[in-house]
């Protein structure tokens, strides 16, 4: 599902449009030739019980990573998204990518209806504080809807 997520920079977060960046775009060519990314990846059921696993994997991947604690925070807030809205999903799959201090992650559901949007909270609302995360840790965010499911994907950078 990773091509040409929309992105979503801290003004556009609030927005669910942006702009189209590919994620090959996103590291310099120099970089590339440096060294390869390590990329780790696992599918879970769409089950509450599921959502520490996940967490559990993300902390397990990045081991020492310096933005490993934002990484389980944030992937961990759109497993449980997933799991919570995307009703007719049955997976929800976590990829982890980082290269250096650059950690990308894609959480992606096989459910077929529905988007990822923006909901105001306030007060002591108890949910809808997910998205409102991801903008303000993430350097970067978005998602990219398909027929077969969606990706939200961040990236963040120490």
């Amino acid at each position: 599902m990773r091509g040409a997520p929309l992105t979503a920079t801290k003004q556009q977060g609030q927005q669910d449009a942006a702009r189209t960046a590919p994620a090959a775009a996103a590291a310099p060519a120099a970089a590339a030739a440096v060294a390869a990314p390590a990329v780790a990846t696992r599918t879970f059921a769409r089950r509450v019980d599921e959502v520490p696993v996940a967490r559990r994997f993300i902390r397990d991947t990045l081991a020492d990573h310096p933005a490993s604690l934002d990484a389980e925070l944030l992937a961990c807030e759109l497993v449980t998204n997933a799991v919570q809205h995307a009703t007719d999903a049955a997976r929800v799959t976590v990829a982890v990518t980082h290269r250096g201090p650059v950690v990308h992650v894609d959480v992606i559901d096989d459910g077929q209806t529905g988007l990822p949007h923006w909901r105001e909270s306030n007060g002591h609302d108890e949910d809808g504080r997910g998205f409102q995360l991801v903008n303000e840790i993430a350097q970067r965010w978005g998602f990219l809807r398909e027929p077969a499911g969606t990706c939200v994907w961040f990236e963040l950078a120490p």
